[in-house]
């Protein structure tokens, strides 16, 4: 039996009522268009806004043209995936509601948003939708409790929203993964094949501790930690460790503020790409300055 079929057993009916014909978003075969998320770090993001001219693209090493896409062109879908397991409560899921319903405010119009709730059970609490009234009567009915299962949730995440959105996920946990099915490989496969965008935000247990005299710098990130940053960092994504309550909120500020400053850039693939991974690579043509963004793109085999 495949590892993946007791998973897909167990969401069964929650896939069903949440899409029935929800399918992996993925990359076709026949590739019409790459979108790559761009995001200028520390000082090359307060400079002058740039130009397709500033930016070099390449697929497997070889140059593109390319569009850039008016940001403002283009809707945000965020699903948001919280941790509620045990030891999320008090002032840590006070700080995850108030840090969710300050992100639900700064949506636009056009904007949606969704929620999944998960523990050792993974819940669908509201579908994407324009409808933000939901998500915060979502956000009321979060209650802690049980183990942690962050891959599968992210899975889940990955799965369920329409194929054909670009999705920006906002992950939230705050303890080790104890109850998945899906290992690192599994889930590090349908990221490369998934169109979303992963942000990270990581409470890191032993920095909420009062007595904790360790300065979290020094902290060693755990493997889980590690896996969830490489993962976010495949999309264009990020991880960000918080040491409290209170800067929960600062967190998610980070990323909306980062999505509105942040740089698409589309191009059409003019041969045919062959099927599996392709690496891209995006850098200023002056050389200078930070930046993240995607790291490649998926294509599907044709079907036999």
């Amino acid at each position: 039996m495949s590892p993946l079929l007791p998973v897909l057993l167990l969401w069964a009916p929650v896939l069903q009522a949440a899409q029935p014909q929800a399918q992996p978003p993925i990359f076709a075969t026949q590739v019409e268009s790459v979108f790559i998320d761009v995001f200028l770090l520390g000082e090359s993001g307060r400079k002058r806004r740039l130009t397709a001219d500033d930016f070099i693209l390449e697929d497997e090493g070889a140059p593109q043209a390319f569009d850039l896409v008016p940001t403002d062109t283009l809707p945000i879908h965020a699903v948001l995936v919280f941790d509620v397991s045990g030891s999320v409560q008090g002032p840590k899921l006070d700080g995850l509601r108030a840090a969710a319903l300050s992100f639900l405010k700064r949506l636009r119009s056009g904007d949606e948003a969704g929620l999944i709730s998960f523990s050792d059970e993974i819940t669908w609490l509201a579908p994407l939708t324009g409808r933000l009234d939901e998500v915060r009567q979502a956000l009321a009915s979060l209650r802690p409790g049980g183990a942690t299962s962050v891959r599968d949730a992210l899975f889940s995440a990955l799965i369920m929203p329409r194929s054909a959105l670009r999705t920006l996920v906002v992950l939230f946990s705050d303890g080790e993964d104890s109850m998945s099915w899906l290992g690192r490989a599994q889930i590090e496969a349908e990221v490369r094949k998934s169109n979303a965008l992963i942000h990270v935000v990581a409470a890191r247990s032993e920095d909420f501790k009062p007595a904790a005299r360790t300065p979290s710098s020094s902290l060693v990130d755990s493997a889980d930690i590690r896996d969830l940053r490489a993962l976010a960092e495949l999309t264009g994504g990020s991880l960000i460790a918080v040491t409290s309550p209170n800067r929960i909120e600062a967190a998610f500020h980070q990323i909306i503020d980062e999505m509105r400053d942040r740089y698409v850039l589309r191009y059409d693939p003019t041969d045919e790409p062959r099927p599996g991974w392709h690496r891209l690579d995006v850098r200023l043509k002056s050389g200078k300055g930070k930046m993240r963004g995607r790291a490649g793109y998926w294509v599907e085999a044709a079907p036999h």
